[in-house]
């Protein structure tokens, strides 16, 4: 049994699912979101054994724990839970409901799994990234490099940067988007600017908000390279071929007026690069970005532990929904 464990509105499962389906595997998804709503749990210990079960009430399938060989931890949320008219029952309910369905993804950690409920979150921290990507290079001298970087809330660390390259990149820590008026949400992205804008920022506003600056890299094109057990699918992404501020800095601002990518074969050092950093970080999955510099180097930038690759598998046909598919049915490893 393969277990999915998502939300209703996440349609990346949904090509993995026609896989499965084709290679008559069997799985179960549980939606989170409808955790109250949709399904019914039970959890017993009878002579010692510990025993769950998860019913879907509307297609009468169940999993059953213990036959669970495989976790496809992809986009869980919190569970819905209905209003009530005494908010403070309101509150405990949603606690209670949040709780239980953590109890349910840290039970499958021990299986075969794509994503994980312990160490996705820990595992998005760019500090323990860079450490990581540090480890690697420097035991296996493999020649990639990380971009000079500055997350800080001390102005002379900013201004120590901002001194030592021209043009810096600056990134956002977790902030995805800002909504003004109640309309209009602007997303953060990378920023290149000159590192004389630095200096305007005032002391009180990097102690209020830390910074995130890495020195701006002049590219050849990027990589986006996602990880599936031991295969790796390389998309190359020609972002230099888009205009300034529309994707050419940040290649996610190039989707809606052409961003150029490619299907390549994974070159061998990114290749072993991010075997050992997932082996590394304890995962089976990882979304990895780099870029090739004009003197034909490779940076690493991140590593987004449950990142978004279906729009390659829409625009060049690289084939992940299968990859994951495979991984999970224990056909390749």
């Amino acid at each position: 049994m393969i277990l999915i464990i998502t939300n209703k509105s996440d349609i990346h499962c949904n090509p993995v699912i026609e896989h499965l389906k084709k290679n008559n595997d069997q799985f179960f998804r549980l939606n989170t979101d409808s955790l109250l709503d949709d399904y019914e749990i039970s959890f017993s210990v009878k002579n010692n054994r510990p025993e769950l079960e998860i019913s879907n009430k509307f297609n009468s399938k169940t999993c059953v724990a213990s036959r669970v060989k495989s976790v496809w931890e992809r986009r869980p949320s919190s569970p819905n839970v209905n209003e009530l008219l005494d908010p403070i029952a309101g509150n405990v309910l949603k606690e209670e409901s949040l709780e239980l369905s953590k109890w349910l993804r840290y039970l499958f950690i021990e299986s075969r799994n794509v994503g994980s409920a312990l160490w996705d979150r820990p595992n998005e921290s760019k500090l323990r990234q860079y450490f990581v990507a540090s480890k690697i290079i420097k035991d296996k001298k493999i020649n990639i490099s990380i971009p000079d970087t500055k997350i800080s809330n001390k102005r002379s660390d900013i201004l120590e940067i901002a001194k030592t390259h021209s043009y810096l990149s600056v990134k956002p820590i977790g902030s995805d988007s800002i909504e003004l008026d109640e309309k209009f949400e602007i997303p953060f992205v990378s920023r290149r600017i000159h590192s004389n804008q630095i200096s305007n920022i005032s002391t009180q506003d990097i102690q209020t908000c830390p910074t995130f600056l890495q020195n701006y890299i002049p590219k050849q094109h990027e990589l986006r390279v996602t990880v599936v057990g031991s295969k790796s699918y390389c998309c190359k992404i020609d972002s230099q071929l888009l205009p300034e501020g529309a994707g050419k800095e940040d290649w996610r601002e190039g989707y809606d007026i052409g961003l150029s990518q490619t299907w390549e074969v994974t070159p061998d050092e990114i290749e072993e690069f991010c075997q050992l950093y997932l082996k590394l970080i304890n995962s089976s999955f990882g979304c990895f970005d780099f870029i090739y510099d004009k003197k034909g180097n490779y940076h690493f930038l991140e590593c987004n532990p449950n990142g978004q690759w279906m729009w390659m598998e829409i625009d060049i046909g690289i084939p992940i929904s299968k990859g994951i598919a495979d991984y999970l049915s224990h056909r390749t490893n």
